[in-house]
């Protein structure tokens, strides 16, 4: 096995019930028996090898690297993924153990195909999960035994984003997961609970997701990461946890993220704010009807034509200072340079509650709620409207 191995630790848990005399049929299960950690190991190979590597073996000097099944198959995490090729060691232990479809530990079942909380050692067996990242999650391949005290799964290894090589990216979810081929065997005690993972589809327009969710694939023998949708003038990947805004324009109809839009109008508001460009006095203001100075004003831009209309390019010179684009290569989203409005100029997409069939839904209504901070005692608040980054029409 190469480096990186998850290691399994030996747990102390509950001893389950007798076991059922089952037969090998769709509905089998097996109870199990309290057990230490795994003895298999799994070894990449190329198609066509008749014995693994003994390099590839790693740290298990006393394993019998002549003892293993022969090259098998799985596929890979999705259709696009190249298939895997492996042994087992020790191979006779192995394929001498019967298969099953199902397994139950402490009164719960799993199967085949389940995503499953796993303890690793820093977390025991509960009833109700708390913490999911306090669990490593797996996918559950293969299920072999030869007694309740001996139950092994294969498994496909989910990684939490912290844990990939390049670490977390600033598109990944709070509760995003990594689908990896990363093939171990481990024992059925170190299963804590059933986890509900679902994938999300990078052909939606704009993917939500509620729970645990994966959307890209990491090949545990390149170390390389699967591609993802970009979207948005900035070309880069969208992070499921903010939104897209869509613009309604039939020749347009493209997406953009939530902070593009809210940093390319602060960018503005701000220049108005220093006279780096044309007053606001084109607009037509809304003002509550009392003489004295308000807090809040509405405004939206005149549609006579094209002469409201913010045009991508009218909103990259109005947001320049010094010749500079309004905004840098993203990447990892950690530029050096903080913004002159930095901490002093807040914006925040305008949401509105809509019931469909009783149930209520978070709109956004295509305006912006900017507020100026510079004077931290009587701070002021306005609304504007927004305007798609691509073709200028209002997002409202």
């Amino acid at each position: 096995m190469v480096s990186q191995k998850r290691k399994r630790e030996s747990y102390v848990t509950p001893t389950s019930n007798e076991a059922e005399d089952q037969s090998e049929t769709p509905q089998m299960q097996l109870e199990i028996m309290p057990v230490t950690s795994s003895p298999f190991i799994v070894v990449y190979v190329k198609s066509g090898d008749v014995k693994p590597k003994k390099s590839r073996i790693g740290g298990k000097e006393k394993m019998d690297y002549k003892d293993h099944t022969t090259a098998k198959e799985e596929p890979g995490v999705t259709e696009f993924d190249p298939k895997v090729t492996y042994m087992v060691l020790p191979g006779s232990l192995w394929e001498s153990m019967k298969k099953y479809k199902n397994f139950i530990v402490s009164e719960k079942q799993f199967g085949v195909n389940d995503f499953i909380y796993i303890n690793n050692g820093s977390t025991a067996l509960l009833k109700e999960i708390e913490d999911e990242k306090q669990f490593w999650i797996a996918r559950v391949l293969e299920v072999r035994a030869s007694s309740p005290s001996a139950v092994y799964l294969r498994v496909y290894w989910m990684y939490w984003p912290v844990e990939l090589p390049s670490g977390q990216e600033y598109y990944h979810g709070k509760s995003e997961l990594v689908a990896s081929n990363h093939m171990e065997i481990i024992d059925a005690m170190t299963v804590s609970g059933l986890a509900e993972v679902t994938q999300l589809a990078e052909q939606d327009d704009a993917p939500t997701a509620t729970g645990l969710y994966w959307r890209q694939t990491f090949d545990f023998r390149t170390k390389k990461l699967s591609m993802l949708k970009k979207d948005c003038v900035c070309k880069q990947y969208h992070n499921p946890d903010k939104l897209l805004v869509h613009c309604a324009n039939d020749s347009c109809g493209k997406w953009m993220h939530e902070d593009c839009l809210l940093k390319d109008a602060t960018n503005m508001a701000w220049a108005t704010l220093n006279g780096k460009q044309a007053e606001l006095s084109n607009d037509t203001i809304e003002v509550n009807g009392n003489d004295g100075p308000e807090d809040t004003i509405q405004v939206h831009p005149k549609m006579n034509g094209t002469a409201g209309m913010r045009s991508l390019d009218d909103a990259l010179k109005r947001s320049s200072t010094k010749g500079k684009s309004r905004r840098k290569s993203q990447g990892k989203r950690g530029g050096k340079d903080e913004p002159e409005w930095q901490g002093q100029l807040e914006a925040q997409l305008e949401t509105k509650l809509s019931k469909v069939d009783d149930d209520e839904n978070t709109e956004i209504t295509g305006n912006v709620i900017l507020t100026d901070k510079r004077d931290q005692a009587k701070p002021k608040t306005w609304i504007e409207s927004l305007a798609c980054l691509f073709c200028g029409n209002p997002l409202s």
